[in-house]
């Protein structure tokens, strides 16, 4: 008999778990449809590329159906915005996509240039990009180079397209005299397109890495993505990327006629290019300058200003101020989601905490992820009632976050000090001291404490009880 049930069990899991499997819905996917290599319709009228052949391979391990919505490139962004799709297959990070979207692993970095027709090689890049040299520079219109090209260089005049087929049509017609491109794309386009030498890469703009997005706050959907990604072994991705990149590099053919003219010319010369050589240096190290202190105060994971950031920001949040709201909260049983989900997991759950962080608290006060779970907040002009408010939105917002398939709950333990007077000594200390007490009353909770600095002739300051509660 206990034989039987046993066979019958053996028998009745794989089935069971199959028809789950089978239940999955199906993921969609949305990206350009003129990205090539990345993403694009091919002549069959099917979607290919690099991040089409990515994601295949992320249904092959884990067994998730998807479908590719390919679009042109600002509708892509969209459909994920409102729902026709589920994950945008790979994008730059920028704060506007920020506002709606947020962030997988990275799957790969691009770098991005200028190209230029052969008839401006001859004209000085720092008078060509400050605009005094008039021309038409082509983008892609909701394209991640097209907010780069307005925050950076707003004199040039740009004409936007709808995808990169466009765009580089449009250049090898002649309707415009430059374009901004990642340099794997110019390089698809350059080899698969007769008569393309007239268009030649000056200039690195910028490089990123691609990273796959879904609907700010889909956490659930965040960590499935975590879990899948992290079976799509080292092979596989060099075998997809292996299987694009086979094209030969382009840049920068512009070299060769350059060294022909500068082994012909006068010394008076070589000075003249000398000094507009060092004028783009300069402005290229103005830019790398902007996106490195950029890159140095904020928390790749989060979003969020990092420890450094924080800490560089506190001392004057905290003395310009007749109130100072200090709160440090931290992740409960964190450790225990490592071990028992793995790190993939954590990290999936600090972003989804960062979120919520990011999403509550107005943008004018000061947050950071000043350690691993741990996340500080400083609320400058703030009232005792709307302090507690804001530290039990956050409690009990976390709390309801969805993220674990089995239920479980990410919960926080929060302290919050607030100080009537700025000119006393403001640190962390106060609020790490009732984060801890918060811990040992049980976690899942916030204690309050208000601290009122006398002037220095005053024997007793003056402070009311801890005020803790728990959101049940």
């Amino acid at each position: 008999m206990y034989r039987f049930l046993l066979l019958a069990l053996v028998v009745w899991l794989p089935v069971t778990f199959a028809a789950s499997e089978s239940k999955r819905e199906t993921l969609v996917i949305a990206n350009s449809k003129a990205w090539k290599p990345f993403s694009f319709i091919n002549q069959k009228g099917e979607p290919d590329g690099i991040l089409v052949d990515y994601w295949r391979e992320y249904s092959r391990v884990t067994g998730t159906p998807v479908r590719f919505l390919l679009l042109d490139w600002e509708e892509s962004l969209q459909a994920v915005n409102d729902g026709r799709a589920d994950v945008h297959s790979g994008l730059l990070w920028s704060l506007s996509r920020d506002e709606f979207l947020d962030y997988s692993q990275p799957i790969m970095t691009i770098d991005t240039q200028l190209f230029v027709s052969r008839d401006l090689l001859n004209v000085d890049m720092v008078e060509l990009l400050s605009g005094k040299h008039p021309f038409l520079l082509g983008v892609v219109q909701g394209g991640f180079e097209h907010s780069f090209v307005k925050r950076n260089y707003p004199q040039i005049n740009t004409v936007a397209y709808s995808n990169n087929a466009e765009m580089i049509s449009a250049a090898f017609d002649g309707d415009i005299d430059a374009f901004v491109a990642d340099l794997q794309v110019a390089n698809f386009y350059f080899s698969t397109t007769q008569g393309t030498h007239q268009f030649s890469g000056v200039q690195h703009l910028y490089s990123g890495v691609l990273r796959p997005a879904v609907a700010e706050g889909n956490n659930a959907l965040l960590l499935q993505l975590a879990r899948g990604i992290a079976k799509i072994n080292t092979e596989a991705k060099h075998r997809i990327f292996s299987r694009w990149m086979y094209i030969e590099t382009v840049y920068p053919n512009y070299l060769v006629p350059t060294l022909s003219a500068l082994a012909i010319i006068a010394i008076f010369s070589y000075l003249v290019l000398l000094r507009m050589t060092v004028r783009a240096k300069t402005r290229e190290l103005e830019l790398a300058n902007r996106e490195l202190k950029h890159l140095s105060e904020t928390d790749q994971l989060t979003g969020l200003g990092n420890r450094y950031h924080f800490y560089s920001q506190f001392t004057q949040r905290v003395t310009r101020a007749d109130t100072v709201c200090v709160m440090l909260l931290d992740i409960d049983d964190f450790k225990q989601i490592n071990d028992t989900y793995g790190h993939q997991v954590g990290d999936a759950v600090i972003q989804a905490v960062g979120a919520k962080i990011k999403h509550i608290v107005e943008k004018h006060h000061l947050t950071g992820r000043i350690g691993g779970e741990e996340f500080a907040v400083v609320c400058s002009d703030f009232t005792v009632e709307q302090a507690k408010r804001l530290a039990d939105t956050l409690c009990d917002s976390i709390r309801r976050l969805v993220i674990f398939d089995d239920g479980s709950k990410v919960t926080i333990s929060l302290g919050c000090a607030y100080y009537l007077r700025s000119n006393q000594e403001i640190s962390l200390s106060h609020a790490d001291n009732l984060m801890y007490q918060a811990k040992a009353n049980g976690k899942n909770q916030w204690n309050f404490k208000l601290i009122d600095g006398m002037p220095a002739k005053s024997t007793t300051p003056k402070s009311d009880s801890i005020n803790s509660r728990e959101i049940s």
